[in-house]
Formats: structure tokens, sequence, C-alpha cells
């Protein structure tokens, strides 16, 4: 019950305030019965838990329990024709290798004589009516099938894939192809003379899948559809599924179940037809029924509190109207006619007092105020411009915002001086103190923020590596990025590829990371992730663009701490697996991986020595850049005095790796991708491998022998970001060290995992490092070459020497500088993305080639500018 004060009055008029109320002012109506509207909702607020008790028995129970029901009689049906196929091919294979031991078939295989296995397949074939062809093969000395009579009648590649596989001592599965129009499937064994130890061979034989069709054929005909489909991989990477065989008639739905096929890559599906679905439909009319009844009976009771709820809302009403001038206080008990009765008590005398001259006493009513909660605490990034602390680590701009809350744009136009030569095809860098100005970074934040803000991204995530600048530059990049509008979520110090993986892991899919990479400790730079893409030139151009315009907009953003370490050791842990402990020793460099990469490795089993392994923006190991060979050295050293297995080295950020063999020979990066390349490659047929323009050729050529697809890209990580997600490409590596896994990872550079990886494969195939690279092709070759050029010309150098070069006897390739592919060699040159250089590197097959090619680019670099000084 809610009293209201009664006010004291002096009113010389003796008019019922009553009228002067319920005689309405002109132009005011109403308009439907809301009472009964308000009173039937109440009404049906208490009624509908009990009719959603009865709406989920009728429209969810009961359907569930049908569904449950289609899903078991399906899921049985799937399984019993998969058990069926399974049982076909094992009894089939059984019958094969007792045939291939008769003594017909042991004395061809001891004879290898061609006369005597034809005779043997005739005779074989007789007994296996359902098989089209048969073919025994014999196996050579070196252990593998014998095919230098040509194919020996087999169809296709997949034929003979199965047949060298068997050879080898591998357990195949059937495999179905299309041939000719129909399809078949064929299945090998490997079968062994039980006397004669170098007397193998290889039996294949072929059926057509009517055969699989007539198997999958049911009892009940009209029970529905069956389908045995083979799954595969594309060529974009993804599993895909072809259907080989099928029998009855029904459309695949909701209710398709499936069962796998053992021992094959096959799966049995099954979709019931209508008629088999309606023998297993549930009656529902006594629940609608029932639910009728209740319905009607929510009706009835509503109707009947309808009439007297308004009848009680008009007696309140009354109340109201009657003592709004009166002195004595009331009692209401509809609290929500409270607000009213005040606001019609204040009208009521503001009346009184403006019609006659007496003076009242109208005391002002108190109001209790409920807050309404704030925003959930436990997620920050819904909340735009409000966002709460975490671990107490809040900065909150006060910043003008224009009244409907937006950010103003403000502009100041005109020409910003700064060094045009910062900003780079992929990222900014400049010198720290003298070029990275705070009010430069700033500017470079807010058009950040700006553009981010026109994407929709509202939050960023910021990182920076140990220079001893990129605190300073932090600072100022994070208050101009929240001044601009944005929300920062600061993951603290950490190597880039954790920032990658923020955008991937987090709900923030945008982020800056404050880096120097493996340029000398006086440089730092930028490198920008929007909406989880790596800007490139197009982009960096952009922000340019807005820093020279002054284009940027305002609003209060606020900044929170996250720790990403934890998620990500977790995801690679999970990832990686390593069958041998190894030992590793690991130079950080004093960069950003000193402590995570040996931790890491540590976690995944590894005995790790450690080198420089302590953060110091000064770097005093040694200098962040991994590319000069004079920088591994400490690290070839120590992996040969403490016998690691490999050693590796990380640049100042981590996205590039280096990896030295126990021997300590340092694994130039297109050697280590071709090892990648193979492990990669032979998991999935097809696959696409990008590389840049300074790898070796011999590289497409390993990658195109295990059925994969060599694609030659520009020199950069935002451009073979870029080219892996155009191709669709599982792995991706330039010869500077940055490696991309798209296979069971998220395709950005990251120089942990391409360590981790390694690791995995030398745990798992057993051999050396050193071992496992002496398979690859030797080559003469240079390192990468750094030739001084300025950097306001070293791009229109390249461009002259693309435009005006001869090099008409070998194969010209332009997509990033020029590269020549001679019959014995190539050679490059372009100008580098990063300094003020021209980069070269030459391979040729034999050391005099080698010569040769450089001196032909010798040659016609100096027609175009003799001024050029060439180390080379």
């Amino acid at each position: 019950m809610l009293k209201l004060k009664k006010t004291q009055k002096v009113a010389p008029e003796n008019k019922s305030n009553k009228e002067a109320i319920t005689n309405r002012p002109q132009g005011i109506t109403a308009k439907g019965n809301a009472l009964h509207k308000i009173g039937g909702v109440a009404l049906l607020t208490v009624l509908i838990p009990a009719l959603l008790g009865f709406a989920y028995l009728a429209l969810l129970r009961e359907p569930a329990l049908q569904e449950q029901q289609v899903d078991r009689v399906a899921s049985s049906f799937a399984l019993q024709q998969a058990t069926n196929i399974h049982r076909l091919f094992a009894r089939m294979k059984i019958r094969v290798q007792s045939a291939a031991l008769s003594p017909l078939a042991l004395s061809a295989i001891a004879s290898k004589s061609e006369s005597d296995l034809g005779l043997v397949e005739k005779a074989v074939l007789d007994y296996f009516p359902e098989v089209v062809s048969l073919r025994v093969i014999p196996i050579g000395d070196l252990g593998t099938a014998d095919f230098s009579g040509g194919n020996r009648g087999l169809r296709n590649h997949i034929e003979v894939d199965l047949v060298r596989r068997a050879s080898e001592g591998e357990e195949t599965a059937p495999e179905a192809y299309q041939f000719e129009g129909r399809w078949l499937t064929s299945m090998a064994a490997q079968i062994k003379h039980p006397r004669i130890d170098d007397r193998w061979a290889v039996i294949i034989i072929t059926l057509e899948n009517d055969q699989l069709s007539r198997e999958l054929e049911s009892l009940e005909s009209a029970s529905g559809k069956f389908t045995l489909e083979q799954s595969y991989i594309g060529v974009d990477g993804k599993k895909r599924r072809h259907v080989i065989a099928s029998s009855g008639s029904a459309t695949a739905g909701v209710n398709t179940r499936f069962a796998d096929v053992p021992d094959t890559p096959w799966r049995v599906s099954f979709s019931p037809s209508d008629a088999l679905l309606g023998t297993l439909s549930i009656n529902r009319t006594p629940l609608y029924i029932v639910l009728a009844l209740v319905v009607l009976a929510a009706i009835v009771s509503a109707s009947i509190i309808l009439i007297l709820f308004p009848q009680k809302l008009a007696t309140e009403i009354d109340r109201v109207i009657s003592a709004s001038d009166q002195k004595s206080p009331f009692t209401l008990t509809i609290p929500e006619l409270v607000s009213i009765a005040k606001q019609l008590r204040r009208a009521t005398l503001r009346a009184l007092r403006q019609s006659n001259s007496s003076s009242w006493d109208i005391p002002t009513p108190e109001v209790e105020t409920i807050e309404s909660p704030g925003p959930d605490p436990t997620n920050p990034l819904l909340q735009s411009k409000n966002i709460p602390a975490q671990d107490d680590e809040v900065l909150d701009l006060d910043l003008n915002l224009n009244a409907d809350g937006s950010g103003a744009e403000s502009s100041a136009g005109g020409e910003a001086p700064f060094p045009e030569h910062i900003f780079r095809a992929y990222d900014i860098r400049g010198d720290a103190q003298t070029e990275l100005t705070d009010e430069l970074v700033a500017d470079i934040a807010s058009a950040i923020g700006s553009i981010a803000g026109e994407m929709g991204e509202q939050s960023l995530i910021v990182a920076c590596d140990g220079r001893t600048s990129s605190p300073r530059i932090k600072s100022a990049l994070v208050r101009a990025i929240m001044e601009s509008g944005r929300d920062v979520i600061d993951i603290g110090l950490v190597p880039t590829p954790l920032l990658y993986f923020a955008t991937k892991h987090m709900s923030c899919r945008s982020g800056v990371m404050i880096t120097g990479s493996h340029n000398p400790a006086d440089q730092n730079g930028l490198k920008i992730v929007l909406n989880q893409q790596t800007i490139a030139a197009d982009g960096i151009q952009q922000i340019r663009d807005r820093v020279i315009a002054g284009s940027f907009t305002t609003g209060n953003g606020r900044i929170i701490r996250e720790d990403i370490v934890p998620a990500y050791m977790e995801e690679v842990l999970h990832d990686i697996a390593i069958a041998v402990p190894l030992k590793i020793v690991v130079d950080a460099g004093n960069g950003a991986t000193s402590d995570i990469a040996p931790k890491l490795l540590e976690e995944l089993g590894c005995e790790v020595e450690r080198l420089n392994c302590h953060i110091d923006g000064r770097f005093p190991g040694h200098p962040p850049d991994t590319s000069n060979e004079e920088n591994l050295a400490d690290l070839a050293r120590m992996v040969v005095e403490v016998r690691a297995d490999f050693g590796v080295a990380f640049d100042g950020d981590g996205d590039r790796l280096v990896v030295v063999t126990p021997a300590g020979h340092i694994v130039r990066s297109d050697v280590l991708l071709m090892l990648y390349a193979q492990d990669v490659v032979s998991r999935n047929p097809g696959a696409d491998v990008v590389f840049d323009v300074k790898c070796s050729r011999q590289l497409s050529k390993l990658i195109t022998r295990h059925g994969g697809r060599p694609v030659l890209w520009k020199t950069g990580h935002a451009f073979m970001k870029e080219k892996m997600q155009e191709t669709g490409a599982l792995l991706g590596g330039e010869f500077s060290g940055h490696m991309f896994f798209g296979e069971r990872w998220y395709g950005f550079d990251d120089g942990i995992y391409a360590a981790c990886r390694l690791a995995e494969i030398l745990s798992t195939h057993g051999e050396s490092l050193d071992d496992s690279i002496a398979s690859f092709p030797v080559t003469v070759s240079t390192p990468e070459i750094i030739i001084p050029v300025a950097d306001d010309y070293k791009f229109e150098l390249v461009e002259k020497i693309v435009n005006n070069a001869d090099f008409s006897s070998g194969k010209v390739t332009t997509i990033d500088g020029i590269r020549v592919d001679f019959s014995n060699g190539w050679g490059l040159v372009r100008a580098s993305n990063t300094g003020p250089a021209l980069t070269a590197r030459f391979e040729a097959d034999t050391q005099e080639n080698l010569e040769i090619i450089q001196d032909e680019f010798r040659a016609q670099i100096a027609l175009i500018d003799p001024e050029i000084e060439l180390n080379f």
C-alpha cells in the first residue's frame, strides 16, 4: 500500500476539482481499451507456463520421440548396409589371397614370366565372375612394382597408386573412380611367395559398381534410398564426396543417416521414404485435444478476470481524481497509479493557482528512484564506448561527443610534414626517434582508428615487441586510437604471431603490432591488421592519405588488458605431437620470442638450450636480422657443441625463423620449405604451395613431384597472406624466413609454430635434419644479396631494368622486380620493401653457370645505370 501526503490549500471557490478534471480539454480522446489489453497480458503471463507445458508435450517432446525413432531406424539401416559392403570386400580379399597362393599362381610369381602371369590372371579370373579385371604385377628387386613394360594394363593413376602403395607394404583401401562413363572400384593386395623371400607380387582386382548397388538393395524395396559415398580432398583443401553406388528411391534430407564402412574412405547414407516415415509417425490427436481444452479454459478464465480488473481500475482512478485536491491522505492498491496521482495533484494545484491569487503550500513529493543495472562487466567488448576495467587497468578519456553520442569529424587538412619512405609496401617503418615521433604516431593511429570505425570495427588489439622505443610509441598509439572513438585491447609485449592469433581467437578482428621486425634496434614500425587482413600497399596508402588530410573521427574509447599467451600455447600444444623428444637450441636474439618459444618447446617435451633468450630491446647478442648469416654463427657453434637435433633463430618479433642442422649448417628457407611441402602435400594431394620470387626453382619441382601445385608470388608477408587466402593454399613461405601454414593453422606467418612443426616432422620420421635435406637436389646458390640504393630511387631503377634490360635467352617474370629463369639456373633483382636497397639472388647447377648468370645481370644493369655499385 502506497500513501500520498495531502497538501494544504486555501481556495476561494467551492468548485469540485473532480468536475474540472473530468471535463477534458478539447482534443483529448480515448483510443481502444488499453486496460483490457494490460489486464489480458498480465493474466496470460500467469497462464503461459501452463500452456507451454502442453505445447512442450505436443510440439517438442512427441516430435523428439518420433525423431529418435526415425534416427534409430535410419541409422540401423545405414549401419547394416555399411556392414554388408565391408563384408563383401573382406570376403573378396580372402578369396583373392587364397587364389594367389595356388600352385599355379606361386609358380608364376616365382618365375616372373609374363606368359605365366597372364595364364594365372585368366585362371584366377574364372573364379571371380563378379570381377571385370584382374592383374598380377611382380615386385622388382628394389621392392617396388615393376612397370618396366608399360602400365601393366592399369586404367589410370588411381590403380597405379594402389599398386605402388601395396608394393611398399601399405594396407590399401578399395577406391572407386569413373572410367569411360561408368563407376569402377579397385582393390590391391601384396602377396608373398611362402618359400622364396624375394618373390613378391601385387594383385589388383576391379569390379563394376553395379555390384555395390545390388549389395545396397534392401529386402523392403520401398524403405528408402541407400547411397555409397567416397570422400576425397578437393583442390581447395576441403573435404568432398562422390556418390559411387546407390539403390532405392527417396529424397535426402534431415532424416538421412550415415554409417562409415570400416577400412575404406566410404560411408553409406540412408534416406527413409515417405512410406517408412509414415509407419514411424506418432498420433498426436489426443494431445491436441488436451491442448485445445487448456487453451479454452485459459480464455474463459482471462475473460472473467478482465471483467473484474477494469472495474477495480476504474474505482482506483475515481479515488485518485476525487482526492487530488483533498486534505486527507488516501491509499492506492495499484502502485502503478502513484506517479499518475502525483502528477495529477501537481496539475490540479497549478490550475487552481492560476485561477486565483491565493497562496498554496505545495510540497514536492519525494520520489524513490530505482537505478537500472549497468552493462554486463563480464563482456566488455559488447559495450560501445563503455568498456569496464579488467585488472584495474582502465584509462578513461573524457572527450567531446556529438549530441547523438557519435564521433565528430575534425579536419586539420593541409600537407603533413613526415618522411614519405616510412609508408612501405606492407607496413610502416622508420627511425624510432627522428621519424616515428609522438605526433606522427598519433596521426597514424587516428587514421587507423577512423578507418577501422568505418569498417564496423569498434575494438583494436594492440601489442608491441621489446624495443626500447616501443613503450613510448605504444602510449601515443593507444591514446590516439581511443581518441578516434575505438576501444583498445592491450595484449602487452608479445611476438607478432600472437597478435595475428589474437585476431583469430578473440572476438576482435583488428589490431596493430608495434615492431621493427628484423631491423636494427633504433628502427621501429607498425604492422596493421583490419578485419583479419594484414593490410598491404593500398591499405598503407589509405592511412597515409588520411594522415595528410587530417580527417579523423573523435570519440571516447576505453582500454582493457588481456593475456593471450596461455590460449596460444594451449592451441599449439593441442595441435603439435612430438613422437620422440628432441634437443633444440633456441636463439631468440633478445627479441619478443625470448620467453614463449623455449617454454613452448619444453611443454612439447623437448630439451631446450637457450641462447640470447632474455628480452633486451638493444639486442646485445646480435642484430635481429636472421637473414644475415653472420648473426647465426653463435647458434651454429652451440648446436654442434651440445649435439642438438637442430637449432632455430627468430627475428626481433618472431614471424621469421632460420634453422641450423646438427652439423652446424644453415638451412636456407626455400630448402626448409621443401621439407614442409613434402610433409603437407603428401597428406593433401593437389594442395597449393605459395612461395616468393627469391626461392629456388627446385622447390617448384619438388612440389609438383609430390602432387602439389607451386604458386610463385611477390615477396612480402602481407602479399603472401593475400595469395594464400585467394588460392586456398595449405602452405606458404618466403626466402626471408616467413612460413605460413594453412593446414592445421591459421595461414599467418609464425616462426614459433613453424619451429614446432619442424620438431614434429623430425621426431615422426626418425631422420636427422641433415639426412632429411640431403635427398634434395644440390645446386649452387647465393644468399640474399643487399645492394644499397636510395629509397626514393630503388623502385624507379627496377622499373628501368624491367623495361629496358634484354634477357631474351631466358624466361622473364616481373611480378616482383625481374626474375629470369635460364635452362641452367636463374637470377633475380627486385626493390626491397623494407629498406633502401635492391635485393638480388642467383642459383645455378654449377658454379661456372652461376657466374655466367651474374655476369649477364651485371652487364644489363650497367647499361641502365653504370653508377650503381653491384656487390655480386
